[in-house]
């Protein structure tokens, strides 16, 4: 098994201000809106059998993109979220959007991890860059299997993304996906690392919890794993 980690004091570009970030999502999903409406006009305009097909096809896709793009802005109102129940949504979207023509399964097994909004947020573009990444390198035409994992440890929160395809390299690739890990990485306090086997990958995220949110019982009511495994269709 080969293991490669990155540090905190590794990474180095901060993530842009959540304002910043929620006016430039709103831009993106306005330009979605507009391509969706342009190609939703033309299929309504064209008499071709095969060109209406393409046109909702690719319509369809957008949509399907702009859903992955809406799931991944920061949650309203800067209030704690719980991270299983925010990641099941961004799953969810994902899935529908890249997984499931490639016949990868997702799935969820979550625990309740209140952690504030921003933090939440970072956690899940880390979860979701992996899982693109994971559906980019390990598998070919016959699809998979990814698997995330949600675990709160007390003072330690772990989320886990494994899958079980094509065994990666020794290292994970340098590139701009990897830098955004370890940027995300850096801002939430925490540590990664990638654990390479024969029969897969797996990447481990620790971050620490969010200490007012420990002992505020009226944001946590429960702590721990339950089991619930979800099958993201």
């Amino acid at each position: 098994m080969h293991i490669g980690a990155i540090s905190p004091s590794e990474a180095s570009l901060e993530p842009a201000p959540l304002l910043l970030v929620g006016e430039i999502s709103h831009r993106v999903l306005n330009e979605y809106t507009h391509a969706i409406a342009t190609l939703s006009l033309a299929r309504a305009e064209t008499t071709d059998v095969t060109a209406r097909g393409a046109l909702a096809a690719a319509e369809g896709r957008l949509r399907a993109y702009a859903d992955v793009h809406r799931a991944l802005r920061p949650p309203p109102g800067g209030r704690p979220c719980d991270l299983g129940t925010y990641l099941k949504g961004v799953s969810a979207a994902l899935s529908c959007a890249s997984l499931r023509e490639r016949g990868v399964r997702l799935m969820l097994i979550p625990s309740e991890a209140m952690l504030a909004a921003d933090r939440c947020w970072r956690v899940a573009l880390i979860v979701a860059e992996l899982v693109n990444n994971a559906v980019r390198r390990a598998f070919d035409d016959g699809g998979g299997r990814i698997l995330i994992e949600v675990e709160s440890l007390g003072p330690t929160i772990l989320c886990r993304v494994t899958d079980d395809g094509r065994p990666a390299s020794s290292s994970p690739l340098k590139g701009w996906g990897r830098g955004i890990v370890e940027s995300l990485t850096h801002a939430l306090g925490g540590r990664i690392e990638w654990l390479f086997e024969l029969s897969g990958t797996q990447v481990v995220l620790r971050i620490p919890s969010d200490p007012a949110l420990l002992t505020d019982r009226s944001a946590v009511t429960r702590h721990g794993r339950f089991d619930c495994l979800i099958l993201i269709r």
